[in-house]
Formats: structure tokens, C-alpha cells, sequence
């Protein structure tokens, strides 16, 4: 290696070295592993990301990867799930680390993935501007540590689209300058592969970019005609290779438009669409350093933090002489439209794939951060700074600016806390005072800088405040979080983990398990609801927590009694005995540290058994889940019994008190069996509900509405109840109703003569079994949400799958025995992968007539 190629891999490393370094002690400063026994089981990372990142190395460790999952509730295609969250290299790490320590290996996982954003910046400023000056390293340092990072660094699967703009950027402007389109085509290609949604919004940046850049190279004297003459041929190798590296990726893209269009997602607000302002002046306020911490990820301005150093020179960008007038308005333009994107909701709305976040706002501020930061370096590259009284100028505007953006916040902030709890909107003024200060040490070390006699030490004390201010940054804003433990989560998730095994070993057969007390939970700092644990213990139930959720099947659960929070969340939260047989929940799992009791339903039936054809009549409507639970048995058993009866209510207690009805009851079930209420106005959380004295409660905070079991009771038996509502409560006696044990179980014994006997071989895309049909029940049902991808074949010949219940499947049968195959595949994976094959082969044919042509003019 000469000395060029050494320079430039000492370079290449001290990028890359640099930001983890600074990362890494800021984990190190606030204890987190490998550095301190905390983990960053915090926010989404918490809740979905580490559950989902724990299945997908199962899955790949074991062999068992596939596009179908019973762990997502009732089960669904995860393919979106994958593509959203696990198609990034870096995740190949999870397999060099045990199941109990995913955690830890998403803290090394963060730290490669800033480590090369930083390189991957430097690699840009290294080939478009034609050198390796250290001082380049500042301005990737910048980068990988800004403002964006700093506030979304858990949401990992972000970062990748990070590291891949500045190559995608360079791709293109070789690409413009006709210096080769590889680069491009398949930069831009792995940003969509590794995550569709940001890739979605770096498509539309290398459009903004693509229009920037030909302006910029624009002359002043060049007419509007000639500009159009020059650019005619980039144009269309941009069109040409943004087209075709974008239809390489429909392998993706298609099955995971098809799952998308399953989930809420699919519908549009109009509101969103509105040339409303997204923010105020307060705003400027994330100039200065920790603007937005921990608790305000969900909700917070856009996080364009660059440091004290990249702000004044962004603003000498603007303000100095030597560079042209032409490059600072095409430059003020880009920034301006950037700016305006967040801005407006309208423009916001488009950025974000026509729906605004639910939380983490202004997903794609980092596109401003890149040019701001690229806008600095071009002010340094060019001396700039080298005016003292630009330099004074642009610290004034500086300070002049977070001025008013703190001002502002503190005007608002008491405002917007009438009407929005948030405990900490804006973090404490005192930052603004430590911004100002970093603001004019950073002036006070350039005019040094430019004293031959001071100059090292003033570039020495430049890099080091720099540093020191995005690390504080990063420090502060993550400080707040309530971290994970460790050690905690090692010993109770390898402890649990084995309570499943232990079930798994015992039957081969499909079964779905409610998990009601969880070890992890311990080891959380936030409060954590479970939802995600079929996916983190690698069993069947029907819990799920994802923007990925099937909305058809939310909706059917919701109005069989299940509660759900939001369109993201089911919870098993409100089952009763028949909704257990209904969805094969056979076991029950309470543990503690040292035992765990297994509670086994003997009331559940397997994944699929013979019913009537009444079933395909039934409809479910909204807030009569009880009468939904009664109408669907009654239609699997073909009998006209009431499984769930009415009960005697006499009300003995009345007041409203406080904007409250309080209600005191005396109930005599009708029958003898477990009593369950279903309130569809009242929040369970809120109701207060005491059954004669001992007050009931739910492993969540149900804050809207779920079946509640009230207990076992013998008919005519005298239960006590009071309870608590915002609203009148009428028609009582449908509200609380009992499940007839007798008559149920009787059914259940009927049911079972005739089920569908799963191959012990059996995978989630592929089940296989016999069952036998009778005249009476010619209808095979399956706990299996109805999926174009589920392809059903019954005594080898396919057969179509009807939809019952809302969104569960069935299959018509003649009498008798029969086997039944049902295989899945993920809808539009083989069309997106014929056509990505296809616009592949077609790029290599646009190279090779490329290569053909440059030959024969040469």
C-alpha cells in the first residue's frame, strides 16, 4: 500500500472510528451494556423492535423462516414487517449473540450503523470534493451525531437510509456529469430494499436533488433553452436508471403494498392534505443543543440540530463573498423547499407516503441536515470564515435566532398545556443559555483561527467543542429515558424462554397460549404491555403491537370483545371460555422466577374442526360482542340455544356525583357459569367495577372497552356489583350475561367428534391434516385470518376459502374423510420478483448499449 492509499484508509477509518467512539461513551456515561448493566428497552425499541429483531434470528437460526406468522396475532403475512424492519445487513449481527442478549447486540448494532454514517459522509466529501483533509472529518462527524440521529438513533431501521444518502447523492451527481450510473442505481436500490419508507422519501430527494443540481451547474448567462439542450441527456439516464432501480425493488415493494393495504394505513385523512403550518417560530429553538429530548420523541419541531460550528458556518455560506450568487440562491432554494416540506402538512403529508406519523415527526429532516451540513463545509472549504465581521455577523443571527425560537416556546408552551398533557413539550431554557455559549466559543476559536499565531490551538479547540457538543446533545436528550436492565433480562427471558420450550416439547399439535404474567416485564423500565411477546418467545397467541396489524382482523377481535387502544394494538385482554375454544387457546401461562403454572382449557378446540354452514351467514356488529360471541357458536353448532344468558338485574344504588353514575346492583344469573360484562360506553379502566366487595382488574389498563370476567356463579346465586360510568348504562341485562357452562360444554363435546388432525410436520406456510365432514357440519373452520396468500386443496384438487366471523377462513366439504393442504405464499413476492428480474437485465442491456456506444465514438 503507498503512502496515498495509507492516508486514505487512516482517513476512511478515523470516520468510521470517531462516532461510535463519541456513542460509545455516551452509552458508557449513562451505564448501558456492554458498558453498564441498562439497555435501551425504551420507546418503540422496547415494545416492538426487540421482539421482532429476537423472531427474526430465530426464525433464520432454525430454518424455520417464513412469510407467515402465527406470532402476529391470529397470524398474518410478515412480509411488511420484514421489509420494514429487518432487511438491513447489519442485522446479520443478531446471530454472533444468544437470544437473551438481542439487546445487547443492538447497542453494537447502533453504534456500526453510526460509525458509518460517518464514513459514509466522509467517503462523500472525499470524492466530490478531491481531497482527504482531516478536517473533513468534522463535517461527517456532524452528520452521524446531528440532531436527527441524536433523537431517533432506536428507530434503527432509519439509519441505513442515512448511511446510504451521501452515496446515493454521489451516485447522482456522477451520474449528471456523466461519469457512470452504477453508483446511483444501486445505492438508490439498497436505501428501498432496506427500508421502503425512507427510500421512499430519498426517491423523491433524489428528484429535488436531481433539479438542484442541474440548476447549480447552470450558468448565469445560460438561457432557459440552452439549460434544457445541456441537461437533455441527463435527464434520461436519471429517468432511465431512477426508473429501473426503483421496479429492481418491486420484489419488495409489491407484497408489501399488498400487506400495507390490509392495515389501517389504507385510508387517507383529507386533513392531512391541508396547506396548514406544522410549526411556529419556536422552531429555531432545535438550533441549540437538546431542543428535543427522550420524552418528547413522539411530538417535537424538526430536528435539524448541526452544532454551534456547522450553524455559523451555514449562515457565512449565505454571507460571505466567494461563493458565487448563483450557488447560494440554488443552494437557499434547496434548503428553502426542504424547509417548506416539513413545514406545510400538505407537503409533510406527501413526504411521508400520504400519512402523517404517529409520533416521531418529520421523518425526513435529515435530507435538510445533509445540505446544511454540506453547505458548512463548502463555507470552510472556501475561508469563509476568514472576515471577523461576517463571522461576529452570522454569531448575532445565531443567537438573535434561538433567541426567538425559545422565546416563542415559552410563550406556547403554557398555551399548548391547557389542552395537551405533555409533561415536558420543551426542555428546560437553561439549554438556551448553554447553546449561546457554544455558539460564541465557537465564534471566539474562528477569529483565533485565523491568528497565525493561534491557529492549531484554535482548530484543535474547534474539533474538540464540536465534539463535545453533539456528544452532550446526545447525552442529554437520552438521558431522561427510563432504561432496560440487563442482567434482569437475561436471567428472566432464558427462564421463560424454557417454560415455552417445556409447553412446545409437550404437544406437536397447533395451540395458542395466553401468557397473563410475564417474567420480562422486570426487566423493563416503561411500562410494558406484552403484546409483542408471541413474537419474542417464539409461541402462538393473539396479542400483537404493530403499525403492520391486519385492520380486518383488529376490528373482528375488537367486536368479539378483545380490547383494542388503537388501529397499531389487539390485546387477548377480554377473552371469555368460548372465544378460547373458538381460537385454540388451550393453555394459560403464570410464572414466577422459580415455578410457572400451566392452566390447561379443556374447553379449547384445535386450529380447525367441522361446523355448520350457518357460519358463512354470520355478521359481527359493533358494540354487542357478547351477542356476537352467542350468534357465532350458535351458528357453528347449528343450534338455536343461548349459550350466553341474561341475567335478573334489580338496581338497589344510584347518584351522579362529580360528572359520574354510580351504580350499585343486585344480579341472580340465569344459569350456572362464568358471569362476564360488557359495558360498550364505558372504559373498563375507569369503571371501578367491585363484585361483591373485591374490586376487579385487568392485566392492562383497558382504557376503552373489553369483555370483563366477573367471576363463577351458580344460577340464581345473589352477586353484588358497583361500578362507575361517565354515561347512563340501559339495557343492563344484555351488559352482563352468563356463559351456560352446561350447554357449552355439551357443544364442545360435539365439536370434537369432528376437527381437523394437523400433520405433526405442520409450518406456518405450510399445514396439512385429515378431518372428516358429516351432512350436518360440511364446513371446515379455521382460526386463520382469510389471506389471498392461503391456497387451500382438499383431496389434492384446490378449492377456494371462504371468509366467515369477519375475517377467519372456511372451506366447504362433501361428507366424509378428506386431506386438506393449505400452502401460503406472500401475494405479488413472484410478480415483483419476475418484474425486478426483468428491470435488472434491463439496466445491464441500458450499460452494455452505454458501453457500445462509448466505444464506437472513441
Amino acid at each position: 500500500m503507498n503512502q496515498y492509499g495509507r492516508q486514505r484508509f487512516q482517513y476512511d477509518m478515523t470516520a468510521f472510528v470517531v462516532p461510535m467512539i463519541l456513542v460509545g461513551l455516551v452509552f458508557w456515561a449513562l451505564g448501558i451494556t456492554p458498558f453498564g448493566g441498562h439497555n435501551l428497552l425504551i420507546s418503540d425499541m422496547g415494545t416492538q423492535y426487540v421482539a421482532w429483531l429476537t423472531q427474526f434470528r430465530h426464525a433464520i437460526t432454525t430454518g424455520q423462516f417464513s412469510f407467515y406468522s402465527f406470532s402476529l396475532s391470529l397470524g398474518d403475512n410478515a412480509f411488511p414487517l420484514v421489509a420494514y424492519y429487518m432487511l438491513s445487513p447489519f442485522n446479520l449481527l443478531l446471530f454472533f449473540f444468544p437470544a437473551n442478549q438481542v439487546p445487547l447486540a443492538i447497542t453494537f448494532i447502533i453504534l456500526l450503523k453510526v460509525g458509518t454514517i460517518g464514513f459514509s459522509m466522509s467517503y462523500y466529501l472525499r470524492r466530490v470534493y478531491h481531497n482527504t483533509n482531516w478536517q473533513n472529518l468534522i463535517f461527517s462527524t456532524i452528520f452521524s451525531l446531528s440532531g436527527f440521529v441524536a433523537t431517533y438513533f432506536y428507530d434503527i431501521m432509519w439509519l441505513d437510509a442515512l448511511i446510504l444518502l451521501p452515496l446515493v447523492i454521489l451516485g447522482l451527481r456522477r451520474l449528471v456529469n456523466n461519469k457512470g450510473t452504477v453508483l446511483y442505481f444501486f445505492a438508490l436500490w439498497a436505501t428501498i430494499v432496506t427500508n421502503y419508507y425512507l427510500g421512499y422519501m430519498t426517491c423523491l430527494f433524489a428528484l429535488t436533488y436531481f433539479i438542484y443540481f442541474t440548476f447549480d451547474q447552470q450558468t448565469e448567462k445560460q438561457s432557459w433553452k440552452q439549460w434544457w439542450h445541456h441537461n437533455t441527456q441527463a435527464i434520461k439516464r436519471f429517468l432511465i436508471t431512477s426508473v429501473l432501480s426503483g421496479l429492481s425493488t418491486l420484489f419488495v415493494l409489491i407484497p408489501t403494498l399488498l400487506g400495507m393495504l390490509k392495515t389501517s394505513k389504507q385510508s387517507l385523512s383529507w386533513q392531512a392534505f391541508l396547506p396548514t403550518p406544522q410549526f411556529g417560530l419556536d422552531a429555531f429553538a432545535q438550533l441549540g443543543l437538546n431542543a428535543a429530548d427522550y420524552p418528547q420523541r413522539l411530538e417535537h419541531d424538526p430536528s435539524i440540530f448541526v452544532g454551534s460550528f456547522a450553524l455559523l458556518l451555514v449562515l457565512l455560506f449565505f454571507l460571505n463573498k466567494t461563493i458565487t450568487n448563483h450557488h447560494k440562491r440554488t443552494t437557499g432554494a434547496l434548503l428553502a423547499f426542504l424547509g417548506l416540506s416539513m413545514f406545510l402538512t400538505l407537503f409533510n403529508t406527501i413526504w411521508h407516503m400520504m400519512q402523517q406519523p404517529n409520533g416521531f415527526p418529520f421523518r425526513d429532516a435529515y435530507f435538510f441536515t445533509f445540505i446544511v451540513v454540506i453547505s458548512a463545509y463548502e463555507a470552510w472549504q472556501t475561508g469563509a470564515f476568514k472576515q471577523t465581521r461576517l463571522v461576529l455577523r452570522a454569531a448575532l443571527i445565531a443567537i438573535v435566532l434561538l433567541a426567538i425560537g425559545y422565546l416563542t416556546a415559552m410563550i406556547v408552551q403554557p398555551i399548548v398545556r391547557r389542552w395537551d398533557d405533555l409533561a415536558n413539550f420543551y426542555v428546560s431554557p437553561r439549554y438556551w443559555l448553554i447553546a449561546t455559549g457554544f455558539i460564541i466559543c465557537i465564534a471566539g476559536l474562528l477569529f483565533l483561527y485565523n491568528n497565525q499565531h493561534w491557529h492549531r490551538l484554535a482548530l484543535s479547540g474547534l474539533v474538540l467543542v464540536t465534539v463535545f457538543e453533539l456528544s452532550v446533545n446526545f447525552y442529554f436528550g437520552l438521558k431522561p429515558a427510563q432504561f432496560g436492565n440487563q442482567p434482569i433480562y437475561q436471567k428472566n427471558f432464558t427462564i421463560e424462554k424454557n417454560y415455552f420450550n417445556k409447553i412446545r416439547r409437550a404437544s406437536h399439535a397447533f395451540y395458542r397460549v395466553d401468557n397473563s404474567n410475564s417474567l420480562i416485564n422486570a426487566a423493563f423500565g416503561e411500562t410494558y404491555n406484552n403484546y409483542n411477546d408471541p413474537l419474542l418467545f417464539n409461541s402462538h397467541g393473539i396479542d400483537l403491537y404493530s403499525s403492520t396489524l391486519n385492520e380486518s382482523t383488529r376490528v373482528m377481535l375488537n367486536r368479539l370483545g378483545f380490547y383494542s387502544k388503537n388501529e397499531r394494538r389487539i390485546s387477548s385482554e377480554g377473552s371469555t371460555h368460548l372465544t378460547n375454544a373458538l381460537f385454540a387457546v388451550k393453555y394459560q401461562l403464570q410464572m414466577t422466577p422459580h415455578d410457572y403454572d400451566l392452566i390447561v382449557h379443556d374447553h379449547a378446540l384445535p386450529l380447525g374442526f367441522a361446523v355448520n354452514e350457518n357460519l358463512l351467514n354470520v355478521k359481527l356488529k359493533g358494540g354487542v360482542a357478547l351477542e356476537n360471541q352467542n350468534n357465532v357458536w350458535q351458528a357453528i353448532t347449528g343450534r338455536n340455544v343461548h349459550y350466553f344468558k341474561s341475567v335478573n338485574v334489580r338496581r338497589t344504588g344510584y347518584e351522579y356525583k362529580n360528572k359520574q353514575y354510580r351504580y350499585q346492583l343486585i344480579i341472580r344469573p340465569t344459569a350456572t357459569g362464568t358471569l362476564y360484562a360488557y359495558f360498550p360506553n364505558v372504559s373498563v379502566a375507569n369503571a371501578n367495577i367491585h363484585v361483591n366487595g373485591t374490586k376487579k382488574t385487568t392485566r392492562l389498563d383497558v382504557s376503552t372497552q373489553a369483555v370483563l370476567s366477573l367471576g363463577h356463579f351458580k344460577k340464581g346465586e345473589r352477586v353484588h356489583i358497583n361500578l362507575t360510568s361517565k354515561t347512563p348504562l340501559t339495557h343492563l341485562s344484555q351488559s352482563l350475561q352468563t356463559l351456560d357452562q352446561q350447554s357449552f360444554n355439551q357443544s364442545l363435546i360435539d365439536l370434537h367428534k369432528s376437527t381437523f388432525k394437523l400433520d405433526q410436520d405442520w409450518r406456518p406456510d405450510h399445514l396439512q391434516g385429515t378431518i372428516t365432514a358429516t351432512k350436518k357440519k360440511p364446513l371446515l373452520f379455521l382460526s386463520i385470518p382469510k389471506d389471498n396468500g392461503w391456497h387451500a386443496y382438499v383431496d389434492g384438487k384446490q378449492v377456494s376459502i371462504d371468509r366467515v366471523v369477519g375475517n377467519l377462513s372456511a372451506i366447504k366439504l362433501t361428507p366424509g374423510l378428506h386431506r386438506i393442504r393449505l400452502a401460503y405464499r406472500a401475494p405479488g413476492f413472484r410478480l415483483g420478483l419476475i418484474i425486478s428480474l426483468l428491470s435488472f437485465g434491463s439496466y445491464l442491456l441500458f450499460l452494455w448499449l452505454r458501453f457500445r456506444k462509448r466505444s464506437a465514438s472513441v
